[in-house]
């Protein structure tokens, strides 16, 4: 941690720019680089005209890197320098109390609390700007809590003062594009479709030379159209949006494209086609490293209910196996998250012949439904799930269940509209990050080597040992450090050094497989995680790696001689904190290089050492 506080400062003290001089230069200077594409902001960052020397620099140069580093660590300002940005720039100190509000572990309530508190502030100085971001941070809690009606709320009291903007990008300031979206988000998961819909044309109309927002705005309206069961206006659109797709090519949008597919072929009927549409989709969304826990939840659930409707048993129980244990979020979790489930093993069950069990989830199904007191307003109030199940239906005892199959007709229904909330959820999210996600790609990789950085090496290993479970699941995690880089530096330069690392760092690449990570840890040392590997696994797969260096010929490069490293490698078999997992690593990596480097030194993960070296 306090490495990396360095790492920021020195980067923050040796820019050199020309300054701006004004708050509102600070401003529009920072709206244009939040607007630039991702493979151009690092550029922009790394010229920008913020004088860092004062407080107010500094803020506004942190202030940059929205979405990019979702670390509140990142953001960090002394006391006193938060002391003189509240005194002298009111405005833009709780622009960043919104910032760390919505980064925080706070409980939702006291989210909530801490966003209207910043509100009332914002109205009392007629902040507009400062209002429409804490609201905007606030409709996003309320969405992923579920809480859609008074995320309505906040949007109609706030949409007389959205400001129009026609460019994309990130922002802080809550536009009236971007409420449209979240309007029809929630909308939708109230079940007012035709106001949902209503909002997808207005989202669509408003930039409609945006080829990202027509795609946004189509999917918007498939999804609608399907819960109205508007099928030929959903196949028509379909094929708009594959043109679009096809021209914009984008990887998320035929992603998105294809589980749209997916589920109109569901409502079709036609499981077969469910069940390919669903394949590519997942199949093309993993090839590509896509992490977003919705998207695959969604594939999973469209999977499973495809081997329902084909009464193969056993894949139905695969693909709910896989959907359960995908990593939970707030689109994940929930009542509807509950009926899903509930849903697809009943259906299982049934399928396998055992009908009392699934009488039982029947039941519990059920109440889930339409019993459950403590339910959201979004779930008491599913008005679409209700007309399209009788009241017989509804009444029906674990007797009636037991002697009739009506109940199916009741699964069906259920399984079809928790199926696409699903879907709807996940495109919802989709559009949402979508921007976050790809300056998260861009961010996530070191400039030079092009493998992952310090920080987005260190948080996937972070979630990964957080994760492990507790018998037969172990990693290794390695610190490797190249043995006299600093002879390389000195004797050929550091022109040839840079590209010695790079070229060290495109072997290992290649060499690890996907579930592992490999990152640039600082300087010449990298940071390994191998899943699944055992200490002498670890030790082979490196001694293997060195092999491979003994053979490469550094000529090439402009240096001379033989490319060694040394290790600090420590198994891990339960869950761990990744801070004393890598001061382990760092103290057997000091013993390699003092017992001679070109060595591994191994050992077992012992969670009573304490030592911090992040």
């Amino acid at each position: 941690m306090y490495l990396r506080l360095i790492t920021t400062f020195l980067l923050l003290w040796s820019s050199k720019a020309v300054f701006a001089d004004t708050p509102a230069d600070y401003l529009a200077e920072r709206r244009q680089i939040l607007g630039q594409a991702p493979e151009n902001r690092q550029e922009a960052l790394e010229g920008h005209p913020f004088n860092v020397e004062t407080v107010l620099g500094k803020y506004f140069y942190l202030s940059s890197f929205l979405y990019v580093e979702n670390d509140p660590a990142f953001y960090a300002l002394a006391d006193s320098e938060l002391e003189t940005l509240r005194n002298k720039y009111p405005e833009y100190y709780y622009e960043r109390e919104v910032l760390m509000t919505w980064l925080s572990d706070l409980p939702d309530e006291e989210k909530f609390e801490a966003f209207r508190d910043i509100q009332n502030i914002a109205r009392q100085n007629s902040w507009v700007r400062i209002e429409g971001w804490a609201t905007s941070m606030l409709v996003s809690s309320l969405q992923s809590s579920e809480l859609h009606f008074n995320a309505v709320i906040e949007m109609n009291n706030f949409i007389h003062r959205a400001p129009h903007s026609d460019k994309s990008g990130m922002t802080y300031d809550y536009t009236l594009q971007s409420i449209f979206y979240q309007m029809f988000s929630s909308l939708y998961s109230l079940n007012d479709f035709q106001g949902a819909l209503k909002f997808c044309h207005k989202y669509k109309a408003y930039s409609p030379d945006d080829i990202s927002v027509q795609i946004d705005g189509i999917s918007c309206e498939i999804s609608v159209l399907l819960r109205l069961d508007r099928l030929e206006e959903v196949q028509s659109k379909l094929k708009i949006m594959s043109k679009l797709v096809e021209s914009a090519d984008l990887i998320d949008s035929r992603i998105r494209l294809l589980m749209l597919s997916a589920a109109y072929y569901r409502e079709k009927d036609r499981p077969d086609l469910l069940f390919l549409y669903a394949k590519d989709a997942l199949d093309l969304h993993l090839k590509h490293n896509s992490s977003l826990s919705p998207t695959v939840y969604g594939l999973y659930s469209l999977l499973t209910a495809s081997q329902l409707e084909l009464k193969n048993a056993e894949k139905a129980e695969f693909y709910l196996n896989k959907m359960r244990a995908v990593t939970p979020t707030s689109q994940t979790t929930g009542p509807e998250a509950d009926i899903n489930d509930l849903t697809a093993q009943a259906r299982i069950l049934n399928l396998k012949g055992e009908y009392e069990k699934a009488i039982t989830y029947y039941e519990k199904l059920l109440k889930a439904l339409y019993f459950k007191e403590d339910a959201k307003f979004s779930f008491r109030e599913m008005r679409g799930v209700g007309n399209a199940i009788n009241a017989r239906e509804v009444k029906l005892t674990k007797q009636q269940l037991a002697q009739s199959k009506d109940y199916l007709k009741i699964v069906t229904v259920i399984a079809t509209v928790t199926t696409l909330s699903t879907i709807i959820a996940s495109i919802v999210l989709w559009r949402l990050v979508r921007r976050k996600r790809d300056l998260e790609r861009f961010s996530r990789l070191d400039s030079l080597t092009r493998v992952y950085n310090r920080w987005f090496a260190i948080d996937t290993i972070k979630a990964r040992l957080k994760e492990m479970k507790r018998q037969d699941d172990k990693l290794c995690v390695a610190l490797i450090d190249l043995d006299h880089f600093k002879r390389i530096n000195d004797l050929y330069g550091h022109q040839t050094g840079d590209a010695v690392l790079s070229h060290f760092a495109r072997l290992c690449k290649y060499q690890f497989r996907d579930q592992d990570v490999f990152g640039r840890y600082g300087g010449e040392e990298f940071v390994l995680m191998l899943n699944g590997a055992t200490q002498h696994d670890a030790s082979t797969k490196l001694q293997a790696l060195r092999n491979i260096l003994s053979h490469q010929d550094l000529s090439k490069l402009g240096a001379e001689g033989a490319l060694e490293f040394s290790a600090g490698v420590v198994e891990v078999s339960e869950k761990a904190d990744i801070t004393q997992v890598l001061s382990q690593c760092d103290k057997h990596l000091y013993a390699a290089k003092h017992n001679g480097r070109n060595q591994d030194i191994c050992a077992p993960f012992r969670p009573s050492v304490q030592d911090d070296i992040l």
